[in-house]
C-alpha cells in the first residue's frame, strides 16, 4: 500500500481520443458505472441506473446572487496565478455567470473510482468553459495573502478538470495536475513559465463522458418548477482509475473543490466567475481499525495480515487496536494466530465482529480471519473479542463445626477468583471418610447468583462419628468448576452424655398380730396406709385392704400394684373388726411408718 502524488502525471500520461455522447439522448454510462453522465440532464431515464436525482454523496455548490452581490476573480488573474484578486459588483461583458455546481464520486462494480461533475450558469452564451479545481486538502479555500488578494491554497498533486464546450456537440474534457517540487521542471506546465504550475493537460477519452442540455431540462434540486433553458446544464462523468488519476493499488484523496469559468476555451485567459469551495470526499483511500477485548484475563495476540497491509504482522492485548490508514481500493485481510501455550491455557477466539462502511466496502470475518474488500473510502472495523474461563477456588465452612449426634449441622461456600457474575451450581455432600468416597449424604444443590453460593440444607446426624463435607462448583460459561478439599471440613458427631437421678418406689405391706382373742376370734382386718400429706389418717387411704380373722395370728396385705413413691412420712393406721366373744382393737395412727427420702 502506498499514498502517491502525480509530481510528473500530466507529462507522462497518454493522450487519447475524447469519446462522449451527444446531449439529452440516452448514452451508454461508462463501463462499471451506473451514472448517466452523458445524457445532458438530471434525472434517471433508465431503470435501474443513476443521475444527480438520486447519486449517492452528492455535494452542492451555489454562487452568490448576481448582482452587486456576486464576486469574481478580476485584475487578469489566470489559472497559472497561486494567487488571485476577487472583486464584486459589476460583471464583466464576458463572464459566464455561474450559478451552481454538483460534486459525487463512487467505487464502481469493477473496483474503479469515479468522479461526477455537473454545472449551471445564468445565461447560455453559446460557448462555456468551465474549470473544476479538487484539492486534496478538505479545508482548502480563500485566504488573505500578503499582497491584500486571496490565495488558493493549492497542494502539489491538486487536480484541475477542464470543461470546454463551443456552443454545439460535445465537451471536450481535460485534466491537469499541480506541480510544486523541485524534482518537477518549468517543461512539465502546460502553459506557466515558473513552478509552481499546472501540468501537462492530458484530454480525457474512454475514460470518460459529458454533455452540455440541448433541450429545456428539469433540475430537481431548483425551486419549483425548476427547469433549465437550452445551454445551462452540463455534467461530465470521468473514471479517475481509468484515466491514471488514481491507478488501482495506491491512494488518494481529494476534501474541497470548486469551480470557475474561463473567459475563452484558451488555457491562459482571464478567470472570472467561480463558486467558493465546498467540502467533498473523493477517496480510494480506506482505513481499517482492529480491536482486541479479552475475557477474564490477558494476552498477548499475534495477527498476520495480506494484501500489501503495512505493517503485516502486529500484537494486540486488551485494550489495544492497530490501524491502517490510506488502504486502497483491493482486497486484504487480517488473520489471528493462537500460540500453543494459549491454546493449551484455554483461550479461545470467543467472537469477531465487523462493520463496513462505504461503496463497495465489505467485510466477511470466516473463523479468525475477516476477509476485507475496500472501496471508495471505505471504513473497516472490527473487533476480536477472546475467552478464557476464570479458574475458582472453593471453600466450605461448618456451623457447627461439632455436634452431640441427634443434632444438625449445615454448610456454607464461598468462591475466589471467580468473575463477578457467576453462576452455575454448587452441590453440598457428606462422607463417612476423609477421601469423600464412601457414606454419601446428599446435602442440596444450590444455584450460585452473581458469584454468591446459598447454604447447604441442614443434616441430622443420628450416629455418632467424623465425618466429611465437600462443595463441587459446576462451573459456568465464564468459569471452571472447582472442588473443595475433603478433609478440610471435617466435622466429629459425639456421643450424648446422658444424666442420672435416683428416687425410690415401694410396695407397700404391712402385718397386724391378733392375740389374747377368746375362742377362736373371727371377724376382720382393716389396713389402711395414707399418703405423707394425710398426717391423722383422716382422709382417704391411699391405700387400704380387708383381711378375714380366723382365729388369732398375723394377718398381713398382699399389696402388689400400689408404690409409694412421694417423699415424706406415710402412716398405716390398722383396725380389728371385733366378734361376737371379742371387742374391737386397732393401732394408732402412725404407729407404724416408714419415710422416703430422695436426694
Amino acid at each position: 500500500m502506498k499514498l502517491i502524488h502525480r509530481t510528473r502525471w500530466g507529462a507522462c500520461l497518454a493522450v487519447t481520443a475524447l469519446v462522449t455522447a451527444g446531449a439529452t439522448s440516452a448514452q451508454a454510462n461508462l463501463s462499471g458505472s451506473s451514472f448517466e453522465g452523458g445524457d445532458g440532464n438530471l434525472i434517471v431515464n433508465t431503470s435501474g441506473n443513476t443521475d444527480w436525482a438520486n447519486v449517492a454523496g452528492l455535494n452542492t455548490g451555489i454562487d452568490k446572487a448576481s448582482g452587486n452581490t456576486d464576486n469574481s476573480f478580476g485584475q487578469g488573474t489566470k489559472e497559472d496565478d497561486p494567487n488571485a484578486t476577487v472583486v464584486t459588483g459589476s460583471i464583466p461583458p464576458n463572464k459566464n455567470d455561474l450559478t451552481r455546481f454538483y460534486e459525487a464520486s463512487e467505487t464502481g462494480t469493477n473496483g474503479h473510482i469515479y468522479l461526477y461533475l455537473g454545472w449551471e450558469r445564468l445565461v447560455n452564451i453559446g460557448n462555456a468553459n468551465l474549470d473544476f479545481e479538487i484539492s486534496q486538502n478538505p479545508t482548502a479555500g480563500f485566504t488573505a495573502d500578503t499582497k491584500g488578494g486571496v490565495a488558493l491554497n493549492r497542494t502539489a498533486g491538486d487536480l484541475l478538470v477542464t470543461y470546454d464546450f463551443g456552443g454545439s456537440g460535445t465537451p471536450t474534457l481535460g485534466i491537469l495536475t499541480w506541480l510544486t517540487s523541485a524534482k518537477d521542471n518549468v517543461s512539465d506546465c502546460f502553459s506557466a513559465n515558473a513552478l509552481p504550475c499546472w501540468g501537462k493537460r492530458v484530454v480525457l477519452g474512454s475514460a470518460s463522458e459529458g454533455a452540455v442540455n440541448t433541450v429545456q431540462v428539469t433540475d430537481p434540486f431548483l425551486p419549483a418548477p425548476g427547469s433549465l433553458g437550452v445551454g445551462l446544464f452540463g455534467e461530465a462523468a470521468i473514471d479517475l482509475t481509468a484515466a491514471k488519476v488514481i491507478p488501482e493499488g495506491t491512494c488518494e484523496a481529494f476534501g474541497s473543490a470548486f469551480v470557475k469559468s474561463r473567459s475563452s476555451s484558451s488555457f491562459t485567459a482571464e478567470i472570472k466567475d467561480f463558486i467558493a469551495p465546498i467540502p467533498v470526499n473523493i477517496s480510494n483511500c480506506g482505513t481499517i481499525t482492529i480491536h482486541k477485548v479479552t475475557e477474564n484475563g490477558d494476552s498477548s495476540f499475534a495477527y498476520t495480515t495480506t494484501g500489501g497491509l503495512t505493517p503485516a504482522t502486529f500484537s494486540l492485548s486488551n485494550g489495544g487496536s492497530q490501524s491502517y490508514t490510506g488502504v486502497p481500493t483491493g482486497a486484504s485481510s487480517v488473520t489471528e494466530n493462537l500460540t500453543s501455550a494459549q491454546t493449551a491455557a484455554g483461550w479461545t477466539l470467543k467472537s469477531l465482529a465487523c462493520t463496513a462502511t462505504g461503496s463497495g466496502t465489505s467485510a466477511t470475518p470466516s473463523g479468525a480471519t475477516v476477509n476485507i474488500q475496500m472501496g471508495l473510502g471505505g471504513n473497516v472495523d472490527c473487533t476480536y473479542t477472546n475467552h478464557i474461563n476464570a479458574s475458582p477456588t472453593i471453600a466450605t465452612t461448618l456451623k457447627p463445626a461439632t455436634v452431640t449426634v441427634g443434632g444438625s449441622v449445615t454448610d456454607s461456600a464461598a468462591l475466589t477468583g471467580a468473575t463477578s457474575n457467576a453462576g452455575g451450581t454448587v452441590t453440598y455432600t457428606v462422607y463417612s471418610n476423609s477421601a469423600c468416597t464412601t457414606g454419601a449424604q446428599a446435602a442440596g444443590t444450590k444455584t450460585v447468583t452473581n458469584g454468591v453460593i446459598p447454604d447447604s440444607d441442614a443434616v441430622t446426624f443420628s450416629t455418632a462419628g467424623d465425618y466429611y463435607w465437600q462443595a463441587v462448583y459446576s462451573g459456568d460459561a465464564n468459569n471452571n468448576g472447582a472442588t473443595s478439599t475433603c478433609t478440610e471440613e471435617h466435622l466429629v458427631v459425639t456421643k450424648a452424655q446422658p444424666t442420672v437421678a435416683t428416687a425410690q418406689d415401694l410396695i407397700p405391706n404391712d402385718n397386724f398380730t391378733l392375740s389374747s382373742g377368746f375362742g377362736t376370734p373371727t371377724g376382720t382386718i382393716i389396713f389402711n396406709l395414707y399418703a405423707p400429706s394425710d398426717a391423722t389418717c383422716s382422709g382417704t387411704p391411699a391405700l387400704t385392704q380387708t383381711v378375714t380373722v380366723n382365729g388369732n395370728g398375723t394377718y398381713s396385705t398382699t399389696n402388689s400394684t400400689f408404690h409409694a413413691a412421694t417423699t415424706g412420712t406415710w402412716r398405716w393406721a390398722s383396725s380389728y373388726s371385733g366378734d361376737a366373744n371379742n371387742l374391737a382393737a386397732s393401732s394408732a395412727c402412725g404407729v407404724e411408718n416408714f419415710t422416703i427420702t430422695n436426694g
